[in-house]
């Protein structure tokens, strides 16, 4: 068994798809280096550990609770720091701008994306499917992800982003009341919550992908015996981190808010008139 620090998954998909958001992040910016850039290239640096590295390969071969890790850092990290290191002039701006428009008007739809997305791909189903369609399930002889893989990553991605926009979206004309925002947070949160909850106590085996580990690389007795981590207590560990972390991402966001929307409603004390 090697080390696990030497599995990075150099996967030419994901590694285009980088290069690719980093080219269009410059050509947005005018090919120039802003203070928000530190939002941006903190995201792609999220994705890299998401997708290419050793926890990337953990996830998908061994351990629900590192997938599902992953997908937190992805949708409710990566992603909106992506989106907050766009300045507001930009190159895209009137695009920017439209989609401003519509987070405003429809921000249910925005608040769908970003939840459904969570409960779709978490489908028992459409999960084990994508990991067979990866050719990794019990038979496995390849390293390359399938189609519905990386559908699944880039969505992941996209539903993050439109899900945080209207709450730190570039355009603060448009930007959602921090009432709101806490309320579009946190029924976010409860359903995160419900989804936590029914992956916890779902019966072991529901993802069978996980429950059925396909031992290619010698690291299933490591798992099993020194890390005491069965296959019905890595599922419990996976629900509880949809469940307990997602909702502390989700609440610390709202308590971020809220603070900023007390300072800025707190009282003026005007100095009184001294009569002479």
């Amino acid at each position: 068994m090697h080390d696990l620090f030497y599995y990075w998954n150099f996967d030419w998909v994901i590694v285009t798809l980088i290069l690719l958001l980093c080219a269009g992040y410059f050509y947005t910016n005018f090919y120039k280096l802003n203070k928000q850039a530190i939002y941006f290239f903190t995201g792609i640096f999220l994705v890299i550990i998401c997708t290419l590295s050793p926890l990337h390969f953990l996830g998908e071969n061994y351990l629900f609770s590192v997938h599902m890790a992953t997908h937190t850092i992805l949708l409710l990290i990566a992603a909106p720091l992506l989106l907050a290191g766009f300045p507001v002039e930009n190159r895209c701006k009137k695009q920017f701008d439209f989609i401003s428009g519509k987070a405003a008007k429809f921000p249910f739809l925005f608040w769908i994306a970003g939840v459904g997305i969570m409960w779709i791909w978490h489908i028992p189903s459409i999960f084990n499917q994508m990991f067979l369609m990866d050719g990794m399930m019990m038979m496995g002889e390849t390293h390359q992800m399938g189609i519905l893989h990386y559908v699944h990553l880039i969505s992941l991605l996209m539903a993050g982003i439109l899900f945080a926009w209207p709450v730190i979206r570039p355009d603060v004309k448009n930007k959602m009341p921090a009432l709101s925002a806490v309320l579009y947070l946190s029924s976010a949160c409860v359903c995160c919550s419900l989804l936590g909850l029914m992956i916890t106590f779902a019966p072991p085996g529901t993802y069978p992908h996980y429950e059925n580990v396909h031992d290619m690389y010698g690291f299933l007795p490591t798992i099993r015996n020194n890390w005491n981590i069965s296959a019905a207590i890595d599922q419990q560990m996976a629900g509880l981190i949809m469940w307990v972390p997602c909702c502390f991402i989700y609440l610390s966001a709202c308590m971020v808010i809220l603070i900023k929307w007390f300072n800025w409603h707190q009282p003026v004390t005007l100095p009184k008139l001294v009569k002479n």
